[in-house]
């Protein structure tokens, strides 16, 4: 329903512009009824959300815009599956019994001639045109004025939007551009309906049998009951509501202001020294603020006239915030985003109050929701989660990567799935397929078990691999090492052999904490893990937040956060966390031996000059006050282009260097994975990016210095054979994917994919890439779906 919403708001937004067209441009003799009104904009999309078959959103889409525009006719064709045909899907005016009936080629008649060449089509008399082909069971021949558009998402045809009418004149070019911005607007939703098949069939229920697709976001099958993990709403979601029970609310709204001033003493008191003195200052004006007879007593009184909790809170917040924009004092204006900030952590704990209990502990839950947190994940036994299901996302959302390192079946971006009309329901997230199976019926149901029940096998035939190397037919040796974040993490990590940590994700720990943990705390966290691994070499990166990473206590709000405040920027800003982390990790490091520094986002040479100077201060610090720390090994994470450009200059101040494979990608290709207008452009196997990994591998080279990779592409089959072509001995990757790396690096030598690397430098491409390397990899049984069928000949006889 909240993505749908969202739809609401661009298009409204949208709608807005066009008015404006209509309404400044000279009138040209359209009638007054065609001009858009926001309210009736309004309605169709919510008829969009509100309607969960495919058919009645097609429907009520043609009857709202055919009343909206007053016309005599509005039809909706979409392309079939295979992408030869399109068919009449919808319409409003022409015959119902052509619905579904209907069909035209790509470059047939009128419409096909629209979806051919992707233009627009305005004609006043449609049957006198060459390309006009009469279908019969429409029964259009009254219409003579035509208007058709194309509907296209992502650079996909999705079908054609067409107006019609019985005058004998084109339609007015204010119609066409507002049919056009409709349009636009539409065509991702009915993307998202034409994917799930069958929409022109007449289908009889099944028990609420349905299939929805979304993205592979990690390997594996799932089966459970779906449990829904309620949406961490902002305030400006919250959507007007009463309540009869005036009593309950204020006791809710009461108790989420006293448990928020608790949080923010605790953060306070418990940080100390650890706090820059901007980070004090915050917590006291906060405090201030929560303090204010006036924001209770608004948020009261707004109750006592009949608002619930939430509605509530969000007006005496905008209201509040409002009145320190108006003032006149920059200091006065700045307050209004701390007031917002103050609601929304009203709000989160107003809400969190509402989530239920888990009744049945042992039973097998899917968890669904818009964007699944770290925080929500911890809040479960990692047993009971047999997969994850996400409306929001995308394949490197770090829900997904979180869900590849502990071995969930993940499905992210399902867009047209609403979970909240599904609590309890028995589902399957196919994170192979990036599909979920809502309610299958029992054929299919065995089927799924009987896959499982396979794969489970498989992985068991892989454990008596767990002790032997990665290691080509050829001998070349990689090093595969784990990606984790998470205590529980270690166990299947050591379980499915990894070599070591080669990114141990601070930030974790960090998240599901409700303030900055102390050093005392971390210290207790990262001893656990290095004595897990030792004596193997545990890589330490140093908190890594902003991005698509935030701490639900410490809001960063910027407009681009990906080129912002992250990683050792805000580290080296906020020294007085960085130094308490550096710290605990040093002193962790006693009696194991293992720790290695790792530090992200670096794009500057005096960054590591100055984490290398804290480093030494702390190691010095801590051996006067007794406690016998040695200098690791500093290491640094190649994710900015600079990092690479500069490497020859960072080179004295680090001791190993670590690709971060998927921020690299995402920088280099100035793509956001996490955007799914363009998360289809981001992938690791572009030539500019193997260019780049080719160059930083004999750069490395040159300087004597250790490289290893980490990220999602040391999981990908196909890019792990050509790193190991380029020579890249460590990779590291998350625990569930170790074993499959580990036989099919075992399965063939590195000398037969020399060629192999030198063919794709003539690639324009990552498909050409991937359908080059495509034979190989079916050659040594690796399917399609990154699941080897057999063990591959040789896997067990490799040296």
């Amino acid at each position: 329903m909240q993505k749908a919403f969202t739809v609401v708001q661009t298009l409204l937004c949208h709608a807005a512009c066009a008015s404006i067209v209509l309404y400044t441009l000279p009138d040209f003799g359209i009638r007054p009824m065609l001009q858009p009104s926001l309210s009736a904009l309004t309605t169709i999309v919510e008829q969009i959300a509100r309607t969960g078959d495919p058919r009645d959103v097609m429907g009520n889409i043609v009857q709202r815009l055919r009343e909206l525009m007053q016309v005599d006719v509005c039809s909706l064709y979409l392309c079939t599956p295979d992408h030869q045909h399109l068919i009449l899907a919808a319409t409003e005016g022409l015959s119902a019994n052509a619905v579904g009936k209907a069909k035209l080629k790509l470059d047939e008649g009128l419409v096909g001639h629209i979806a051919a060449s992707l233009s627009t089509l305005n004609l006043g008399d449609a049957p006198t045109d060459d390309r006009f082909v009469f279908i019969p069971e429409t029964h259009e021949m009254p219409y003579h004025r035509f208007l058709g558009v194309p509907l296209l998402h992502l650079r996909k045809l999705i079908g054609v939007l067409v107006i019609q009418g019985r005058e004998r004149d084109p339609f007015p070019q204010e119609a066409e551009a507002f049919l056009i911005t409709i349009a636009s607007q539409l065509a991702g939703t009915l993307s998202q309906l034409q994917s799930q098949g069958g929409w022109y069939e007449k289908r009889s229920p099944r028990d609420g049998y349905r299939r929805f697709t979304g993205l592979k976001g990690a390997p594996g099958l799932g089966l459970g009951k779906l449990w829904l993990v309620r949406p961490h709403l902002s305030l400006d979601q919250i959507d007007a509501a009463c309540s009869a029970d005036h009593d309950a609310e204020k006791a809710a709204i009461t108790a989420a202001i006293i448990a928020v001033t608790e949080e923010l003493e605790s953060g306070s008191g418990h940080l100390g020294q650890h706090l820059p003195g901007d980070l004090n200052a915050l917590f006291s004006v906060y405090q201030m603020m929560l303090q204010s007879p006036e924001l209770s007593q608004q948020i009261l009184a707004r109750i006592d006239a009949g608002d619930n909790a939430p509605w509530a809170l969000k007006q005496t917040i905008s209201a509040m915030a409002e009145q320190f924009r108006q003032a006149d004092d920059p200091y006065l204006r700045a307050r209004a985003e701390d007031i917002c900030n103050i609601g929304q952590r009203v709000l989160n704990q107003l809400l969190s109050s509402e989530r239920p209990s888990i009744e049945a502990p042992d039973e097998a839950l899917i968890l669904a929701g818009e964007l699944i947190s770290i925080a929500d994940l911890a809040e479960f036994p990692l047993h009971q989660i047999h997969g994850i299901i996400c409306t929001q996302g995308s394949v490197l959302s770090h829900t997904a990567i979180l869900a590849n390192a502990l071995g969930i079946p993940a499905v992210m971006g399902v867009e047209q799935f609403t979970p909240e009309h599904h609590r309890g329901a028995n589902v399957i997230a196919d994170g192979h397929r990036g599909e979920c199976v809502l309610n299958p019926p029992a054929p299919l149901l065995a089927e799924y078990r009987r896959m499982i029940d396979e794969e489970q096998r498989f992985m068991q035939e892989l454990e008596r691999l767990r002790d032997q190397p990665a290691v080509t037919t050829d001998g070349f040796l990689v090093n595969l090492l784990t990606n984790t974040g998470l205590l529980a993490d270690a166990t299947p990590g050591l379980q499915r052999g990894a070599e070591g940590v080669g990114l141990y994700r601070s930030e974790i720990p960090f998240m599901i904490h409700d303030s900055f943990p102390t050093e005392q705390e971390q210290f207790g966290l990262y001893h656990k893990v290095l004595k897990a691994y030792a004596p193997r070499p545990v890589n330490m990166r140093t908190l890594d937040i902003g991005g698509d990473k935030q701490l639900p206590y410490f809001d960063i709000s910027e407009s681009n956060p990906y080129l912002g405040w992250r990683g050792i920027r805000f580290t080296l800003d906020n020294a007085q966390l960085l130094i308490s982390q550096i710290r605990a990790m040093l002193r962790a490091d006693v009696d194991n031996g293992n720790l290695r520094l790792l530090v992200p986002m670096v794009s500057r040479v005096d960054e590591m000059q100055s984490f290398r100077r804290y480093v030494e201060k702390a190691v010095d610090a801590l051996n006067r006050d007794g406690h016998p720390v040695r200098m690791p090994e500093i290491g640094m994470m190649i994710e900015v282009p600079s990092a690479m450009l500069l490497l020859p200059r960072l080179a004295p101040y680090v001791d190993f260097v670590s690709i971060g494979s998927n921020d690299l990608t995402q920088y280099l290709l100035a793509v956001d994975r996490n955007n799914p207008r363009v998360s289809n452009l981001f992938d690791h196997l572009h030539p500019a990016v193997l260019v780049a990994l080719e160059q930083i591998h004999q750069q490395c080279e040159a300087l004597h210095l250790p490289v290893s990779l980490c990220g999602e592409m040391a999981s990908d089959p196909a890019a792990v054979l050509l790193l190991t072509a380029m020579g890249y001995s460590t990779l590291s990757l998350s625990a569930y994917n170790i074993p499959r790396i580990k036989l099919l690096l075992r399965s063939v030598s590195r000398e037969s994919l020399q060629p192999l690397l030198e063919q794709t430098r003539q690639c324009n491409s990552e498909t050409e890439i991937r359908a080059l390397i495509a034979p190989l990899l079916e050659t040594v049984g690796w399917s399609q779906d990154k699941r080897p069928g057999l063990l591959a000949k040789g896997a067990e006889t490799a040296p």
